[in-house]
């Protein structure tokens, strides 16, 4: 900041402004205000004053509700003795450089790298020179003053210092001032702020040689355009207390925001704005009395117009003291802020609606998240699906949803960075509880921005999706089976055209090799006898190929459908079966059945007596045994016929995935079998190992 008459070099913004006061009061009263607003800001304050002070500014700065404690152990407020930080840079009567830089330097760093607002910012209050001062040496003080600007070109921070106006005599005041103001950017005469300009410098010392008293004509001729600005606005109401508080004046402001015209109000007691209630409990004088003890009052709260209407009023009461420190009244500035706070009330039922409303949802956890990813609010869908409460999770990382892989994959960093990037970021996984359990989550994640876009935090929806997750992976198996069935469907339809046919060719075979010869030797017979009177001999040979032939058909017949089976059941088919079984394969077959065995449905008869014809022929063609054995067994439940032999038994890795699906690869008659067996209510079971194979086909009774 470069100022006329002034020189400054300064590589940032940097404020160094000095106070002149006439009592601690005045001095304590700015400080609240400067160091307050900063701490409030979430800056970080220092102050090197007297003990005194120090003690004085924290009784006030905790009177407007601010924790010095918290302040303090962050390093955002940093209180120190001016005297004992002076001893550590004071060389020969002169402040070293060197270890000032480093003494104070230090101090402003550690400020720094604790403010929280977004610029870092830094303010401080020192005393220093005053003391420098009351003790004789200006020049180190002055030198001190230009230390700290020359400070200001490493470290970023502003610097208020103050002097008691005792400690300038009148002979050399003028010299003094102009020393000290020019080492600074602004002047603050209890509690004026203003910027300094060659012109200034004898204007404060002028205040300071009259005792703070222009002569008279010079004030009436500032007073009256200043008493005509005062009375035209119109958005304030502005008007003066008597010591006892009854009005004194009255603008156009306070006219058209109270109502009442000034004939109607001056001379009255200001209490008359106030609603009963406050009358009652005192809070006018109280009001007074505070303003008086600190200089000023700000208060917000419900006031009274002439109408008897009320309205939301902000008001500002400061005392007005003479030169000799005498209270001659007070001036109070109000403003009508009704409308503000309406919108302010309506945004609070917004809110707490919105509150209500998030809290209230159980089917959804929703929550809150700072930028660096802890939890920060915590709703009762949330409870209910990560079984958190509220005061477990506040203020813990997000991560401890995530599953160990995920976090050592950098996964919960990554989706806030997405979503910083992005504006949201959404995803399914899985989450963990608080018992350790996993769920399937549905996942969104939005940044959350203020109106300069500056990141606040994440807002985070979560929704347990297990049952969804699970029915869509059911179905999605359940779409494989039916593929896995559709295949295995169109292997059976071939395996039976293509047995069809393989027996079409049997029985052609048959008839060919066996029925056909006898039928071709009968005919020549038969032609040989057409010629000649037919012998007795070949009359007899005619009759033995008919019943050859017969023979054949019959057998035919019965391997086709025994009709056997139909007319006498299972009992008596299968040994008539196993008989012409073992002789065709040379396999010894036995049958055991029960001797109270009676007969079953037709459906199930015919079931049974297909799961031991395709049984044995698996028998002959793959196991390689020598025998067969086929048991029938009966429980009030139930028939079982088992078929075993002794040979080398199924492959594991097919038997395996033929027991958890009949559609596997144990073969298409016996996966046809198994299926008729199933529309009849029964079950087919296999079990096989090196001694041999097993197969149980059951049908209810």
């Amino acid at each position: 900041m470069s100022v006329s008459g002034i020189s400054s070099s300064l590589p940032h913004e940097h404020f160094h402004t000095v106070q002149f006061y006439g009592d601690d009061g005045a001095l304590l009263h700015e400080l609240k205000s400067h160091i307050g607003k900063a701490l409030t800001r979430g800056s970080s304050a220092i102050i090197i004053a007297t003990s005194g002070h120090i003690d004085g500014l924290a009784h006030k700065l905790k009177g407007q509700g601010l924790d010095l404690a918290k302040a303090k152990a962050e390093s955002r407020y940093i209180a120190l003795e001016a005297s004992e930080v002076l001893a550590k840079f004071m060389v020969d009567g002169l402040p070293d450089p060197a270890l000032f830089s480093n003494t104070i330097g230090q101090v402003i760093a550690q400020a720094a790298a604790a403010s929280r607002d977004d610029n870092r910012r830094v303010v401080a209050f020192g005393e220093m020179v005053a003391l420098l001062w009351a003790e004789g040496k200006c020049d180190a003080a002055i030198q001190l003053e230009k230390l700290w600007n020359e400070l200001a070109k490493t470290y970023s921070f502003s610097l208020h210092c103050a002097y008691p106006m005792q400690g300038f005599s009148r002979q050399k005041m003028d010299d003094s001032i102009m020393k000290i103001c020019a080492e600074h950017s602004g002047v603050v005469l209890d509690g004026s702020p203003s910027t300094i300009t060659s012109e200034s410098y004898r204007s404060i010392a002028n205040l300071q040689r009259e005792g703070f008293v222009l002569p008279n004509i010079e004030w009436h001729e500032r007073e009256e355009p200043f008493r005509l600005f005062i009375e035209s606005v119109q958005d304030y109401a502005i008007f003066m207390l008597d010591p006892g508080g009854r009005i004194a004046s009255w603008n156009a402001g306070a006219e058209r925001i109270k109502g009442y015209k000034a004939s109607e109000i001056i001379g009255q007691h200001f209490s008359t704005f106030y609603a009963k209630e406050d009358v009652r409990a005192g809070k006018p004088q109280r009001l007074l009395d505070l303003a008086e003890k600190e200089g000023r009052v700000e208060d917000e709260g419900w006031r009274i117009r002439k109408d008897g209407s009320r309205f939301w009023a902000n008001v500002t009461i400061t005392a007005i003291k003479d030169a000799s420190g005498s209270l001659i009244g007070f001036g109070k500035v109000t403003r009508d802020l009704t409308e503000r706070r309406r919108t302010e009330i309506a945004l609070r039922r917004s809110e707490e609606r919105s509150r209500l409303f998030i809290d209230a949802v159980q089917d959804y956890a929703i929550f809150m998240l700072d930028p660096e990813g802890c939890v920060s609010t915590w709703n009762t869908g949330a409870e209910r699906i990560k079984g958190y409460k509220a005061s477990e999770i506040i203020g813990q990382h997000f991560s401890r949803f995530y599953p160990e892989e995920d976090i050592r994959a950098g996964k919960p960093a990554w989706e806030l960075a997405v979503a910083t990037k992005e504006g949201r970021f959404e995803d399914e996984r899985w989450s963990i509880r608080k018992d350790g359990s996993r769920f399937w989550a549905n996942v969104i994640i939005t940044a959350v921005r203020d109106s300069a876009r500056n990141l606040l935090g994440f807002s985070k929806v979560t929704r347990d999706v297990t049952e969804r997750m699970l029915a869509q992976k059911s179905l999605e198996e359940s779409r494989q089976r039916l593929r896995e069935s559709e295949k295995s469907l169109r292997d059976l339809s071939l395996h039976l055209l293509r047995t069809q046919d393989e027996e079409r060719r049997q029985i052609g075979r048959e008839i060919h090799d066996s029925l056909g010869q006898y039928l071709s030797v009968l005919k020549m017979k038969l032609d040989a006898m057409s010629s000649s009177p037919p012998t007795t001999e070949e009359t007899a040979q005619c009759a033995n190929l008919v019943e050859e032939c017969v023979k054949e058909v019959r057998t035919i017949s019965y391997l086709l459908y025994p009709p056997m089976l139909e007319e006498m059941g299972l009992k008596s088919a299968i040994p008539w079966y196993l008989e012409g079984f073992s002789k065709r394969s040379g396999i010894d077959a036995t049958f055991h059945v029960p001797d109270d065995f009676e007969r079953l449905s037709r459906d199930a008869e015919l079931v049974l007596f297909r799961v031991l014809q395709e049984s044995l022929t698996n028998v002959q063609r793959h196991s390689g045994s020598k025998t067969a054995d086929v048991e029938i067994s009966q429980t009030d439940n139930g028939v079982t016929l088992q078929v075993t032999d002794r040979g080398k038994g199924l492959p594991t890795a097919i038997l395996e995935h033929g027991t958890q699906d009949w559609m596997g690869s144990l073969g298409v008659g016996l996966r046809g079998m198994s299926e008729r067996l199933r529309q009849l209510g029964g079950s087919l079971d296999i079990s096989s190992s090196d001694s041999g194979t097993r197969v149980r086909a059951t049908v209810p009774i």
